[in-house]
C-alpha cells in the first residue's frame, strides 16, 4: 500500500494509534521510576534506622561516660563488617565530636557545617556529594537517654547499589520502550491497513464517480460499518445512474422551455425600457408635485402670517387717516401735523413693503449654493411668523452666534425651519399648551458641522407614531388642517440637498427636532477621502 495523497488517512490512523500506545508506555514508565526510587529509599531508610539503633544500644554507656576508646573500637568493627558504610560520626550536644572511618578516626573540635544543619529532632536523610567520585546516603539519627537529648549519630551509606539498581531500571525501561516501538510499527501498520484500505478503495471509487464514471462498483464484503458503507455506496451509484437518465430527459425539456422563455423575454425586453422610462418620469412628476405642494403649503402659511403682520400696521394707518380727517374738520390741520402724520404713514407702509420683500426672498428659487448666515436666516423666518406667534401667545428663544454661517440653499433651509416652527405652533393650538415656548439652539458639534435644535414644551410625540412622522401624507391634524408632507419634504431637503440629518426625540417637556448640517455640502465626503487617502 503506497502512502499517496489518497492514503493520508492511513498515515493519520497509524500515527494516532502509535502515539497513543507509545504515550501509554511512557506514562507507565514514568510512574514506575519514582515508585521504585521511593521503594529503594524506604529500604535504605529501614537499614539506616536498624544500624543506628544497634550502634546506640551498644555504645550507650560509653557515650554517657565519654569512653572514646570503646566507641571507636566498636564502630571500626561495624565499618569492617559493613562495606557499604563509609563513615560514622558521633555528635553530642556538648563535648567533642568523633569521626570514624574504616582505617582512621579523629576528634573534631568544631562541627562540620555540611552535617550540622541536618541535626534536628527527627530522623532525616540526604543524598550528598562529598567529592566528585564519592556520593553517600547521609542518615542522621537523634540520640536520647531517658527522654533527655544527648546528641546525634551520623552514618554515611554507600549509594553504589542504589545507583546500580536505578541504572538497571532505566536500562530495562529503555529496552521495553524499544520493544514497544517495534510492536507499534508492526501492529500499527496492519491495524491501520485493516481500517484504511477499504476506506481508501471507496474513496478512489468515489473520485471516479465524481469524474463522471457511474459504472464503478464496490466489491468489499464485511459484516461491519465498512461493509454497510460499501453497500450504501453501490446504492448511491445506482441512484445516480437513474438520476442521470432522468436529468438528461429533463435537460432536453428544459432546453425547449428555455428557448420558449427566451423568445418571451426578448418580447418583454423590447417594452421594458419604455416602461422604465415611463416609471422614472412618473416618479419625477410625483416628486415635483410633492415639492410644489409643499411649497404651496408653505406659501399658504406665509400668506396667513403676512395677513397677521399687516393687521397691526393697517389698523395704525387707518387711525392716522382718521386723525388727519378729524384735525382737518376742526381746522387744526397745519404743516407740522401733516408732516408728522406723513412720516408715521411712511414708516407703516415701509414695514408692510419689507414684509412683501421678505416673502418674495423667502420663496425666491435658489439654483446655486451660497454662503448665508444661520442667525439671519432663522431670524428672518421668526420675523415672518412673529404676528401669528404673538396672536397665539407663543414665545420664542433664539440662541445662535451671529458669526455662524454655512454654504447652501438658503430658501430651502428657511422652508425646513418654517415647517418645524409651524408644526410646533399647530401642536400648541391643538393641545392648548399654557405658556407655549419654542427654543432654537445652534451650536457646533464637531469639526465642520452645526446642530440646530428646535424644541417645544407641548408634551412631545407619541411613541407609537415616532417612526411614521416622516412618511408622506401622514398627519395627526384633523381633516383639512394638515397636508402631511411638511416633515417628509424637510427630511428630503436636509438629507439630499444639505447632506445632513434630521432626527426627532422627546425630552422632559416636549419634542426636539435636531438638524445636523455641514458648513459646506459634501464636507463629510472630503473628510472621508482624507481619512482613507482616496481621491
Amino acid at each position: 500500500m503506497s502512502f499517496s495523497g489518497r492514503n493520508k488517512i492511513f498515515i493519520r490512523v497509524f500515527t494516532v494509534f502509535g502515539t497513543l500506545v507509545l504515550a501509554i508506555t511512557l506514562v507507565i514508565a514514568l510512574m514506575i521510576i519514582p515508585w521504585q526510587q521511593r521503594s529503594l529509599e524506604q529500604i535504605m531508610y529501614t537499614q539506616a534506622v536498624t544500624v543506628s539503633q544497634s550502634i546506640v544500644q551498644a555504645c550507650s554507656d560509653a557515650m554517657i561516660s565519654q569512653d572514646f576508646g570503646f566507641i571507636v573500637e566498636h564502630n571500626v568493627e561495624v565499618l569492617e563488617k559493613n562495606a557499604g558504610i563509609h563513615y560514622v560520626m558521633i555528635s553530642p550536644l556538648r563535648g567533642e565530636r568523633i569521626w570514624i572511618e574504616p582505617k582512621q578516626w579523629k576528634i573534631m573540635d568544631k562541627p562540620d557545617a555540611r552535617f550540622a544543619k541536618f541535626e534536628t529532632a527527627k530522623n532525616n536523610f540526604h543524598f550528598l556529594d562529598l567529592s566528585e567520585s564519592r556520593k553517600v546516603y547521609h542518615f542522621v539519627y537523634p540520640v536520647s537517654f531517658s527522654s533527655i537529648e544527648w546528641g546525634w549519630l551520623h552514618i554515611g551509606f554507600s549509594t553504589d547499589e542504589y545507583d546500580e539498581y536505578l541504572r538497571n531500571m532505566y536500562q530495562q525501561i529503555f529496552i521495553i520502550t524499544g520493544i514497544s516501538i517495534v510492536l507499534i510499527l508492526g501492529v500499527g501498520y496492519f491495524f491501520a491497513r485493516w481500517i484504511t484500505l477499504p476506506v481508501s478503495t471507496i474513496s478512489q471509487l468515489a473520485t471516479l464517480v465524481a469524474e463522471g464514471d457511474l459504472s464503478v462498483k464496490s466489491d468489499i464484503k464485511r459484516n461491519d460499518e465498512i461493509g454497510l458503507l460499501s453497500e450504501s455506496f453501490n446504492q448511491m451509484v445506482a441512484s445516480l445512474r437513474e438520476s442521470k437518465t432522468h436529468l438528461q430527459h429533463y435537460s432536453e425539456e428544459l432546453e425547449q422551455e428555455v428557448d420558449r422563455r427566451t423568445h418571451e423575454l426578448d418580447d418583454l425586453n423590447q417594452s421594458l425600457d419604455q416602461r422604465v422610462r415611463d416609471e422614472v418620469s412618473r416618479r419625477q412628476q410625483q416628486e415635483e408635485l410633492l415639492i410644489r405642494q409643499s411649497r404651496l403649503a408653505a406659501m399658504g402659511e406665509m400668506i396667513g402670517a403676512i395677513a397677521h403682520q399687516w393687521r397691526q400696521p393697517l389698523n395704525a394707518l387707518g387711525l392716522v387717516l382718521q386723525n388727519m380727517q378729524l384735525t382737518y374738520n376742526q381746522g387744526k390741520l397745519d404743516d407740522v401735523f401733516m408732516s408728522r402724520s406723513m412720516e408715521k404713514s411712511e414708516r407703516l407702509i415701509t414695514k408692510m413693503s419689507t414684509t412683501i420683500d421678505d416673502f418674495r426672498n423667502f420663496f425666491k428659487p435658489n439654483k446655486e449654493p451660497e454662503q448665508f448666515n444661520l442667525h439671519g436666516a432663522i431670524a428672518a423666518v421668526l420675523e415672518l411668523l412673529e404676528a401669528t406667534f404673538k396672536n397665539n401667545n407663543i414665545h420664542t428663544e433664539l440662541n445662535c452666534d451671529e458669526q455662524f454661517s454655512i454654504n447652501g440653499l438658503q430658501g430651502e433651509f428657511s422652508q425646513v425651519m418654517l415647517n418645524l416652527l409651524n408644526n410646533a405652533r399647530d401642536t400648541f393650538i391643538e393641545r392648548g399648551t399654557s405658556s407655549p415656548l419654542v427654543s432654537i439652539n445652534v451650536q457646533p458639534i464637531r469639526v465642520g458641522w452645526y446642530s440646530i435644535k428646535v424644541s417645544d414644551n407641548a408634551g412631545g410625540i407619541a411613541t407609537d407614531i415616532m417612526n411614521k412622522i416622516y412618511d408622506p401624507y401622514f398627519t395627526t391634524r384633523s381633516d383639512g388642517k394638515g397636508t402631511g408632507i411638511g416633515l417628509y419634504m424637510s427630511k428630503m431637503i436636509v438629507e439630499n440637498t444639505m447632506h445632513g440629518t434630521l432626527t426627532a426625540e422627546n425630552d422632559t417637556e416636549g419634542a426636539v427636532f435636531i438638524v445636523e448640517v455641514p458648513k459646506v455640502p459634501g464636507f463629510h465626503l472630503q473628510i472621508e477621502r482624507r481619512r482613507t487617502g482616496r481621491t
